[in-house]
């Protein structure tokens, strides 16, 4: 098997990924310093254009990435940005001494730059004036921040010396001294290695805000607007609140462009006035495509048509509404190649109206509610007649009511709503059992994110990190009660210019108080009969609450829900089949009695490695893991069900449309003697491999 996924792979490389060799060229194998231990080697690196050729997973060259090229002008321009950033850094006196280049192969060339630092110039002595009459913990944050960057006998670093004075002006910026100015001088004895720092802060009188005008507006109203912007006249100057005032106005999503300038030339009246510069987009929007679906669980194809509004009723009310009709071509998937016998209607509608300024300035309300008809689909195992499958559907009801804000800066956000969801069931072939009844949930729910990613479509560093909160049943309605929480934590790290590794991992537990008890394997009715009426009332509550793991962004080397405990469904056995367990085990029903029951805990990670290939194409390499167990807080980091694979991404303007190939690696399914099987059946293979094909639109996470 894994001789078969390794061919597999290396066809892929093999049909376009590989670059060939420049002619007459001598590519770089690798750019080394010697003698460059006092400075970060790797910022040194990203400021030459002579560059090393990017190697996939470390190890070949002009796979996916192309090859770098040795230009001798450019390495000679590169010794001179070598010897000037070094004189930023405080090393005056540091000089090239060498460039060698020393040849690998015929086509590969090893660049090794000799490095002369000297000794750095330091600081002697370092003084700030101009900080007495502010207010101590404005002079405090000041000081501090001027003795941790400029402490004597450190190396006098002249970015440093500079961004220090432009740090200090915002600290007092952000604390309402609009008018505040910072001098700073240095005296560099080269000769003595030594530097004399002096600064002198003016810090101006204490600002207040003056007029507040909005310029651009045309069909927008200005209320709205002026509320979200949130800079009153009179109000203390801060430079933090302008920054985070255009990030709100951007966040309405009305605007194509925000500058918010202040004038600050005149200190004698203490006002700075204020004018705010939009640029609206468009407020009418058409949407009209299509798409197809093409996976383990389906073929299918359908219209996505839509109209939005931004300025609703003139209020800035956003309306949107959106329909998407399709059909399922049954059984037809992948890895089943049949002929559909039946076609499945599937349709979502959903609109939603959004309000600016609810409640306060920064607060959005929103209403929405969803109709949905659609199948439930499974994969159909290999020994399973299509037209035997019991196929399930529903017309889905959706209805929420809630509030948006965001704290801090907009790294924080919290999503307090009011839920109401109901489904119910019918059949697009077979009976309808005794016992598929419809489930209602009545749920408030609170989600809260902390997000200091460096961008929120493809972040490349920070870190993400939310939590939904639920509690369904109970003083609410509905026929379920629970409790259901889902924290979820995310890091992005930059490896190089252009490569970034994702990290993800996530937690659920479920609390369930009226429903669950068919999870028990020791419950006598389940082993019995699957298909009593109240094996199947519990079951199909925990088909809408339980935990499910597998499938494009979950475990990619799992199908659709195919990691954690299965076994008989009672909604879902073929008409005629036995699927009890009494005096027997998952593994020795039939197939189509298998299907994935859920957990009521949960745990995922996921990492990755991302790095483009050529124009919009990217690629990934990622490690995924996670289990699923039928009891409340077992985590079992014994049963990893670990799964590798490449993936490739093509960015269009509403996501990356990506593939993923992931591999179950034999040996790290679980760690114990104890056959997963026996509870989980068995994934299925592709090919005859133990891999899981997916494709999608958008990142994983």
């Amino acid at each position: 098997m894994i001789r078969g996924l390794a061919a597999l792979l290396v066809g892929l490389l093999a049909a376009g990924c590989v670059r060939e060799l420049p002619p007459g060229r001598d590519v770089v194998s690798s750019v080394d310093f010697r003698g460059a231990g006092s400075v970060d080697e790797s910022e040194l690196k990203s400021g030459l254009a002579t560059a090393e050729s990017s190697r996939f997973l470390g190890i070949w060259d002009g796979m996916f990435f192309d090859y770098e090229v040795l230009d001798e002008n450019v390495l000679a321009k590169d010794l001179e940005r070598v010897q000037r950033y070094y004189r930023a850094r405080g090393y005056y006196s540091a000089r090239v001494t060498a460039a060698r280049i020393s040849r690998e192969d015929p086509h590969r060339v090893r660049v090794e730059v000799h490095v002369e630092e000297g000794q750095p110039v330091t600081i002697e002595s370092a003084t700030v004036q101009g900080l007495e009459g502010l207010p101590i913990e404005v002079a405090a944050r000041a000081l501090v921040l001027f003795s941790e960057r400029m402490e004597e006998d450190s190396v006098f670093d002249e970015e440093k010396f500079e961004t220090t004075a432009k740090r200090i002006g915002a600290i007092l910026g952000n604390a309402g001294y609009a008018f505040a100015k910072v001098d700073y001088s240095a005296q560099v004895d080269v000769a003595a290695r030594r530097a004399k720092v002096a600064f002198r802060v003016t810090p101006g009188p204490l600002a207040r805000y003056g007029e507040v005008r909005i310029l651009g507006l045309d069909s927008i109203p200005e209320g709205p607007v002026r509320a979200n912007l949130d800079i009153r006249p009179g109000r203390q100057y801060s430079r933090a609140d302008l920054d985070d005032a255009r990030e709100a106005l951007l966040a309405l999503g009305v605007f194509a462009s925000v500058e918010i300038r202040e004038n600050t030339k005149r200190p004698e009246t203490a006002e700075v006035p204020v004018t705010v510069i939009v640029r609206e987009s468009s407020l009418r929007t058409l949407k009209l495509g299509g798409g197809m679906r093409f996976d383990v669980l389906r073929l299918s194809a359908h219209l996505r048509t839509g109209w939005e509004h931004k300025n609703f009723l003139g209020g800035m009310q956003r309306f949107t509404v959106e329909g998407r009709p399709g059909v399922v071509f049954f059984p037809t998937r992948f890895g089943r190649f049949d002929a559909p016998t039946r076609l499945l209607p599937e349709n979502r509608l959903n609109a939603e109206l959004r309000q600016p300024s609810f409640l306060e300035g920064r607060t959005t309300g929103v209403l929405s509610a969803e109709y949905g008809i659609l199948p439930l689909l499974y994969p159909i195992p290999d020994d399973a007649d299509p037209d035997e499958e019991r196929v399930i559907g529903y017309h889905e009801v959706k209805l929420r009511a809630g509030v948006e804000r965001s704290f801090f800066r907009h790294h924080f956000f919290v999503t307090p709503s009011a839920n109401w969801q109901a489904n119910f069931p019918f059949t697009y072939q077979g009976d309808v059992p005794s016992g598929l009844e419809q489930v209602r949930v009545a749920f408030p729910e609170l989600f809260a994110v902390v997000d200091f990613r460096d961008d929120r479509i493809k972040p490349r560093a920070g870190f993400y990190f939310s939590n939904n909160v639920q509690v369904a049943g109970f003083v609410f309605g509905g026929t379920v009660s629970d409790v259901r929480l889902r924290p979820e934590a995310r890091a992005y790290m930059p490896l190089s210019r252009s490569v970034t590794l994702a990290v993800r991992t996530t937690v659920g537990l479920l609390f369930p108080s009226d429903y669950g008890e068919t999870l028990d394997p020791n419950n006598p009715t389940f082993l019995q009969d699957p298909t009593n009426p109240a094996v199947i009332r519990d079951q199909h509550k925990l088909l809408f609450r339980a935990f499910y793991s597998g499938g494009p962004n979950s475990n990619r080397g799992y199908p659709f829900r195919g990691v954690g405990p299965h076994g008989p469904v009672g909604f879902l056995v073929p008409t005629g089949r036995d699927c009890s367990l009494e005096n027997r085990t998952v593994q020795d029903l039939p197939a189509a009695c298998i299907r994935p029951l859920g957990g009521l805990t949960l745990w995922e990670a996921s990492l990755e490695v991302r790095f483009p290939i050529a124009g919009p194409i990217e690629a990934a390499t990622f490690v995924d893991a996670s289990d699923v167990t039928r009891n409340i807080g077992q985590i079992r980091f014994t049963v990893p069900h670990l799964s590798v694979g490449p993936g490739l991404r093509y960015l269009t303007p509403v996501g990356p449309f990506r593939l993923d190939v992931g591999y179950r690696v034999p040996g790290l399914q679980q760690l114990g003697e104890e056959d997963l099987r026996l509870e989980e059946g068995d994934p299925g293979t592709v090919f005859g491999l133990p891999i899981a094909v997916h494709i999608a639109l958008g990142e994983s996470f």
